[in-house]
């Protein structure tokens, strides 16, 4: 499975809740709504109201004619007209004043309240007077709102036309215009505000008293429509916590009802799943039995409780049968011995199929007597009867190497395993078909001695000229060409062919690689220097192990050999990794900065799987990083890798270094390469690795143009 299902869901559930959510956007919306509608029906009724006192405020304009007429009577208290009928009939009238004309107060009708008596100012009499001459005779003051002050001049006409009986028309006459006195009319509208506000404050008391209910409601009917989702929580999180029985209750929604079908389907279908993950995840898919993982669960599990035995068996002659009859039939054979080994051993034994035809058995509470007797009735078991494949008849015999597990054991179950895998081994070198017992003593002695061995065959290889040298195309991206070749070291013994997998590490325990590195050094440049009389501009990638740094002696070596051979500094590239490099710092800086000086060039190896310190990288006087081919090789399928690669091109791009990516065996990987911008490949599309082949007359020529042909992979 993609996620680890040891991992617990998460306990801790927010407080937040769908039918929560729903209701607060709701209410939220309708709030904003509400607000933004008493808003404007405040705005709205306040401008309607203000516009009918305005108009109200013009028809008493015309009311002031009819008030204004006492100023033409002069009979004393008689003078002005009854004011009492307007003041009790309209409530906004608050008081009405008469002044003559020079603007001095004759007379003042009001409420209760007390009037102050306040001349005209000669500016408002003038006003007053402009205002006459543009027969408009008003003024309109709120600057005392809500009161509101409406003056105008009354004015008197007279004839003058001395033929008024033979005038025809109005127009003909000749007036003029006199001022009377002025009428000035007090009106305060605060009355119709406090009624407004009132009315509006009770409207938004029940708005907001529907408001509530409403919400009440919603919450009620939220909680409603989303019960069938709550329903499902308790499911949920029992299938969230590895609990597949689960009940879902049943709903009358259909879309409740199809997902509530849809988690018990998932719920089985993860079951099933699960249990079929179990079976790949612990039993070998080929024979049934415990694989390699669930063997050593089981493993550890047995060690903490007793000891026993741990056999390790491996069938004889079994490649044969997969070689000549295909591996159907190998199949099948090993199906039959696992059968026979399951039936040969007891109830309570561990049986397992490590891979290939390598099964393991432990059994607890047994001496090493027993375990030994029970591994030859195993030898004898799988020898009585012969195994059969489409009719034919297979005898396979196996080897069993036996490790004893005691009781205060303290070795590793990994150990342990590998004790009974060398024992098996030495059965096998014992004839084959028979057990051999696990020795400490034995092994010690077997590893020294085969370490003893690689350091004469090393010191032999050196001497006898063993090593040969192989070689591996380097191509520019940029134009697609070859002048770069990565050496590479073989070890030869008669048919056989060894990588430096197989040798380097004795070397480097019997401190050999000094040598073995000097030697390939001298070796190919050698080389070098006559391939480039046909090819000028070659130059060689020469591996750098161990510890060449060590005694301080390697730019001198070089140099020396430089010279000996004319060759350029510049023809030469070293490479090193980056625990080399790093595990001697302080010697390989100096030493490696005195060659750069010289003209060669140096180069990071397998840069990324070592300790690929970017702040390493900027202090060490290297010219290339070559990527290593783990990020290289499925550059194409993954993003990963090609985010890895990219920031490491960018890195190198920035310290004005050169980028190599190795493993490019497809044309897709070297345009991927391209594509990022890696500035060399090197891989099985550019070209194997490959001994340089003879010309006639000349010995151990490299036909560079050829080698690249038949190697390309296209």
């Amino acid at each position: 499975m993609c996620a680890d299902s040891t991992q617990e869901p998460n306990q801790t559930l927010p407080s937040r809740t769908l039918a929560s959510e729903i209701l607060r956007t709701h209410l939220l919306f309708a709030a904003i709504v509400g607000i933004v509608a008493l808003t404007c029906v405040w705005w709205v009724a306040n401008r309607v109201v203000r516009d009918n006192l305005d108009d109200w405020s013009l028809r008493w304009i015309g009311e002031l004619d009819a008030l204004g007429s006492g100023l033409y009577i002069n009979i004393g208290d008689e003078r002005f007209l009854t004011l009492e009928n307007y003041i009790l009939r309209f409530p906004e009238i608050r008081y009405i004043r008469y002044y003559d004309k020079e603007g001095y107060v004759i007379y003042v009708e009001s409420r209760s309240e007390k009037i102050p008596i306040n001349e005209l100012s000669a500016t408002q009499v003038a006003h007053l007077k402009q205002r006459v001459e543009d027969s408009t005779q008003h003024v309109i003051d709120e600057t005392h709102a809500p009161l509101v002050r409406i003056s105008k001049a009354i004015t008197t006409e007279s004839v003058l036309t001395s033929d008024l009986f033979s005038t025809t028309r109005i127009d003909d006459m000749i007036t003029r215009s006199a001022i009377a006195g002025y009428v000035e009319l007090g009106l305060d509208y605060s009355n119709y505000d406090r009624a407004l506000l009132k009315n509006i404050i009770t409207g938004s008391l029940i708005i907001f008293t529907a408001f509530g209910l409403l919400v009440g409601f919603g919450w009620w009917i939220s909680r409603r429509a989303v019960k069938p989702l709550t329903i499902m929580e308790g499911p949920l999180l029992k299938l969230a916590g590895g609990d597949f029985d689960i009940s879902v209750p049943t709903t009358a929604h259909r879309e409740i009802a199809v997902i509530g079908n849809a988690l018990k389907t998932a719920a089985l279908n993860i079951q099933d799943r699960d249990k079929y993950l179990r079976k790949l995840a612990f039993l070998d898919s080929l024979t049934g039995m415990p694989n390699r993982r669930h063997f050593f669960e089981q493993f550890s599990e047995s060690l903490r409780k007793k000891g026993g035995a741990l056999l390790f068996m491996d069938l004889d002659q079994f490649k044969y049968v997969n070689d000549t009859y295909g591996h159907a039939a190998g199949d099948e054979i090993l199906i039959q011995c696992a059968k026979k080994i399951q039936q040969a051993m007891g109830p309570n034994d561990l049986i397992a199929r490590l891979g290939g035809d390598e099964f393991v058995i432990f059994i607890p509470g047994v001496s090493t007597k027993i375990a030994a007797d029970l591994a030859k009735n195993l030898l004898s078991e799988l020898g009585k009867y012969p195994l059969n494949y489409n009719g034919n008849a297979f005898t396979i015999g196996c080897s069993i190497g036996v490790a004893m597990v005691e009781t205060d054991n303290i070795y590793t179950r990994a150990e342990l395993v590998s004790h009974a895998d060398y024992a098996c081994r030495q059965a096998k070198q014992e004839g084959r078909n028979c057990m051999h017992l696990y020795n400490e003593s034995e092994r010690e002695l077997d590893s020294k001695t085969s370490q003893i061995t690689w350091r004469q065959r090393i010191q032999n290889a050196l001497l006898n000229n063993g090593f040969e040298l192989h070689y591996q195309a380097i191509m520019h991206t940029r134009d697609e060409s070859v002048n770069h070749q990565e050496v590479l070291l073989r070890l030869r013994e008669g048919n056989k062919l060894y990588s430096p997998e197989v040798f380097l590490s004795a070397a480097e325990r019997s401190g050999l690689m000094k040598d073995i590195d000097r030697w390939v050094i001298e070796k190919a440049m050698s080389e070098l220097v006559r391939e480039r009389k046909s090819s000028p501009n070659l130059r060689f990638s020469l591996n750098i192990a161990g510890n060449t740094f060590a005694d301080g002696s390697f730019p001198n070596f070089v140099k020396f050999q430089l010279k000996r051979f004319s060759l350029p500094a510049s023809s030469v590239i070293f490479e090193i990794t980056e625990q080399l490099a790093i595990g001697s710092f302080s010697n390989a800086i100096p030493q490696i900065e005195e060659l750069v000086d010289t003209g060669c060039e140096f180069a990071v190896d397998d840069f990324g799987t070592g300790y690929s310190s970017l702040n390493y990288l900027k202090q060490l006087p290297v010219q290339y990083v070559k990527i290593d081919g783990a990020f290289i090789s499925n550059i194409c399928e993954s993003k990963i890798d090609q985010t890895i690669v990219q920031a490491i091109t960018d890195i190198a791009r920035i310290l004005d270094m050169k980028t190599v990516a190795e493993y490019v065996n497809s044309k897709e990987t070297m345009e991927m390469a391209k594509t990022i911008g890696i500035d060399y490949v090197q891989g099985y599309y550019i070209g194997e690795p490959a001994p340089m082949l003879a010309k006639a007359g000349q010995e151990n020529i490299i036909h560079w143009p050829t080698m690249l042909k038949n190697n390309n992979r296209t």
